[in-house]
């Protein structure tokens, strides 16, 4: 497909969070050069890595062009390790794409900023003589399926992800997609030819033999109709691994509830967003929300299906003080998710959430991951508290070691107060609040529910 006098080798390198997660962006890259005249390889490393084994690995590489993805979990690596790679490697192309690229400006040759496929298939077929060149983006229905049946050796046992649509209709400030107005699909789901084309790509996904297929999408059953035929098509026989979604529950109907009570145990997992409880403090940042029929699909999935619910809630958002946040951890408790994460609001740059910190007198970390130390409603102090929150949720709902003990216990307390009464014991036992064994996991919420009048 091209007239290079001299092959090339490209690497596209992985920083993962950890060994279990994995890049699509890169898979994505070696697809869009498939049969061009070029050596390309993929080295996945993760951060917990020791420093000098990756260093070691971009080397062996020796590559004329090395490729990386920077994103909030790895920049900092990035910024470690680029300058001695640049150093080690100084003939090499660097190529640098992810929502963090620009940061990374004085390490690379290219910086490609928004979807990237199409401008690297343009530098490719200049054989990266020209590093200058613009494309106008592939719409995600005509960007090539990722993977091949050979990366199992890979990817088994692991996480792989997978993007259906592109863009989000929602416009909350503090996340990327917040002035992204796409609406791409990858599929017409009332075309039996797309239909088709989606279910080989479905199976070829589980053929792989990961641990999970997470769906990238912003907001999965922004398009009800088109969830609908993906969830049918992987109810429609035995499934060998867990699919992970992003969905509203305020966008869900009986229709679906109906469809996922026939959904078998560990096949899906709902990462349900709900952020506040209030319906004003999300209003405060562009989301839309109803949290009334939220809370009516959170049950209904509880009552009636085996899917998993992951839901999550943010705190530092504006508005917001101490006790809003307690009163949607209590809110969403009697919902009874399997997972409740709480999370910490992270001021990205470029989004719309800068400005509204930067008129607040907020104040947030200025490097990865951006997140906020102080808001006028919330002091550092406050947020500190709510990290122990976090982990309390962490050891004693999320691991799921305890449903009954949290039933009998929420049906006079408020989850809020439990968790103050944890934190409590963990004070006067002498426990962290993290690594702490499954055995003292235990003495310590027997001790709770004996303080609360109740027995384990």
């Amino acid at each position: 497909m091209q007239n290079n006098q001299t092959q090339r080798h490209i690497a596209l390198i992985a920083i993962n969070t950890s060994w279990y997660q994995s890049n699509l962006a890169l898979y994505y890259l070696r697809e869009m050069v498939k049969g061009f005249d070029f050596e390309l390889s993929m080295s996945a490393f993760s951060i917990s890595d020791l420093y000098m084994d990756v260093l070691k690995g971009i080397y062996n590489t020796q590559a004329d062009v090395l490729c990386f993805s920077a994103y909030i979990w790895n920049r900092t690596y990035l910024e470690n390790i680029l300058p001695d790679v640049k150093a080690l490697m100084p003939k090499a192309i660097i190529i640098i794409g992810g929502p963090e690229a620009k940061h990374l400006n004085q390490y690379a040759d290219k910086v490609v900023i928004g979807a990237g496929e199409a401008i690297f298939e343009a530098m490719a077929l200049s054989s990266f003589s020209n590093l200058n060149l613009d494309a106008a983006p592939l719409h995600l229905k005509d960007v090539p399926f990722a993977y091949h049946p050979e990366d199992k050796q890979v990817l088994g046992g692991k996480i792989i992800y997978y993007e259906t649509s592109r863009g989000c209709p929602f416009s909350c400030a503090y996340c990327l997609s917040a002035t992204d107005d796409r609406d791409e699909l990858r599929f017409d789901y009332r075309s039996e030819q797309d239909l088709s084309k989606l279910y080989r790509e479905l199976d070829a996904l589980e053929a792989l033999q990961p641990r999970t297929v997470k769906f990238v999408d912003r907001s999965f059953n922004a398009h009800p109709n088109y969830a609908r035929e993906m969830w049918k098509m992987l109810m429609s026989k035995p499934r060998s691994c867990e699919w992970h979604f992003e969905i509203y529950p305020e966008l869900m109907s009986k229709t679906d509830i109906e469809l996922l009570a026939a959904a078998p145990t560990s096949l899906m997992r709902l990462e349900t967003g709900i952020q506040s409880c209030d319906d004003a403090i999300n209003r405060a940042v562009g989301r839309n929300s109803n949290w009334s029929k939220a809370k009516t699909m959170l049950h209904l999935l509880k009552e009636r299906t085996q899917v998993v619910v992951h839901a999550d809630l943010l705190y530092g958002l504006p508005d917001q003080d101490l006790q809003s946040v307690f009163d949607s951890i209590d809110e969403l408790s009697t919902c009874f998710p399997a997972e409740i994460q709480l999370g910490m609001l992270k001021i990205l740059p470029d989004t719309p959430m800068v400005e509204i910190a930067q008129k607040s007198g907020w104040l947030w970390a200025q490097n990865p991951p951006y997140e906020v130390l102080q808001t006028d409603t919330l002091s550092f102090e406050d947020l500190r508290l709510l990290d122990s929150y976090v982990r309390v949720l962490n050891l004693y709902w999320n691991k799921g070691e305890f449903p009954p003990q949290w039933e009998k216990l929420l049906k006079k307390h408020k989850a809020s107060d439990v968790i103050q009464a944890t934190i409590r014991q963990h004070e006067e036992n002498g426990f962290a609040l993290h690594s702490i064994s499954k055995q003292n996991r235990a003495k310590v919420f027997e001790s709770v529910l004996t303080s609360f009048g109740l027995s384990f």
